[in-house]
């Protein structure tokens, strides 16, 4: 089969669905996969940097859109042109958005969350419309929807009434060298150059509302006495990151004896340093439709906290202490609990690394190849 994936929304400073498609590129690489072709739409400019696109049956198809609008265009009426000139059997869109009509090729649509729907007021007027209106469109022209995870598929079903038959549930992976030894002086080192010198708790993730950062603001304010660890939040500011600077600004006035830091976005390599040098990973988010951080925290044997909602229980299974994302005092408990209790620490460490291993890149390459073949 000749099958095409749209990696045009990839760029410099990758999130969640661009992850998603590195690690699937890499893991159908990985697989050797060699009885299909692979036709990976993307700007040149990131082969080599970004993800690696090596081998006789990949082939790179330079689309290179600055601004989004005229991508999402191209998406929508002269893709189907371009992969009938490719002779394209399959084409994957991993990000939402697929053409609107096709010409005798296949479409897989993976959809990563419907938080949209779900929590409306988290996103801009624009977006809320935008995937409120075409998303349903999208899954409608599409022949099978990948969901990244059971609870996301629930979700579909529920809100758009979509067969349940057209719907296949693929967990998604990590890069494999989060799986790798630490390294303490490497470790330091990556971490100097950030200004971070003493424990820290991390937070990883797009700065907004969703996240629920602000109630780890306020969580860490309240154990500020019982520990002696820094707050390292990493990540791009989103929508409503004002409400986040204002409660930083307020910490500041109360003279904390420890440090909150925001980095801004961090990209890998260095962003696993931050996972293998964190004594506890915090991840209080309301809603995730797979939750990539608290996988990555876990394959790197870090200590991780993370909410009892949505997909997250799936993902870390007994890997992880869950708690109510909008309970500020058992965020807060939870923190000093993996702090004070040694024990506590490497047994969840132990039981971490065995939980990742069942996302491995390979299971992700080879589930989501299942659904290409049916």
């Amino acid at each position: 089969m000749r099958i095409a994936i749209d990696a045009t929304i990839l760029t410099r400073e990758n999130t969640g669905t661009g992850f998603y498609i590195i690690n699937l590129i890499n893991g159908l690489k990985r697989i050797s996969d060699k009885k299909n072709e692979y036709y990976i739409f993307i700007s040149k400019n990131l082969v080599g940097d970004i993800v690696d696109i090596s081998g006789d049956n990949f082939h790179v198809i330079n689309v290179d859109f600055k601004p989004r609008f005229f991508r999402v265009i191209w998406q929508f009426i002269f893709f189907p042109f371009t992969l009938k000139r490719y002779k394209i059997d399959i084409l994957h869109s991993p990000n939402y958005i697929t053409p609107l009509f096709k010409f005798g090729f296949k479409i897989i649509v993976t959809i990563h969350d419907l938080t949209f729907c779900l929590m409306p007021s988290k996103y801009t007027i624009i977006k809320r419309l935008f995937y409120k209106s075409l998303v349903p469109l999208f899954m409608n022209i599409a022949d099978k929807v990948i969901s990244v995870s059971e609870n996301t598929k629930k979700d579909i079903i529920s809100l758009f009434k979509v067969r349940e038959d057209k719907i296949y549930v693929t967990y998604e992976s990590y890069p494999e060298y989060y799986n790798t030894s630490s390294d303490s002086e490497k470790i330091r080192k990556i971490l100097s150059k950030y200004g971070i010198e003493k424990k820290f708790i991390l937070f990883v993730g797009m700065l907004e509302p969703r996240k629920n950062i602000l109630s780890l603001l306020k969580a860490f304010y309240l154990i500020d006495d019982e520990i002696d660890m820094d707050l390292i939040i990493v990540g791009k500011k989103g929508w409503y990151y004002t409400d986040i600077e204002e409660f930083i600004e307020f910490i500041k006035t109360e003279k904390l004896k420890n440090e909150v830091k925001i980095t801004g976005y961090v990209a890998e390599p260095d962003l696993k340093y931050f996972y293998q040098g964190a004594f506890v990973f915090a991840y209080p988010s309301l809603y995730e439709g797979f939750g990539l951080p608290p996988l990555q925290a876990i394959a790197c044997g870090t200590p991780v906290i993370t909410s009892n909602v949505s997909s997250l229980p799936e993902v870390v299974d007994d890997a992880a202490i869950k708690i109510d994302p909008l309970n500020i005092q058992d965020l807060a408990d939870a923190i000093k609990e993996i702090v004070s209790n040694d024990n506590l620490r490497n047994k969840m460490k132990e039981v971490g690394i065995k939980q990742a291993s069942k996302f491995s890149l390979d299971n992700f390459a080879i589930n989501t190849l299942k659904v290409y073949e049916n």
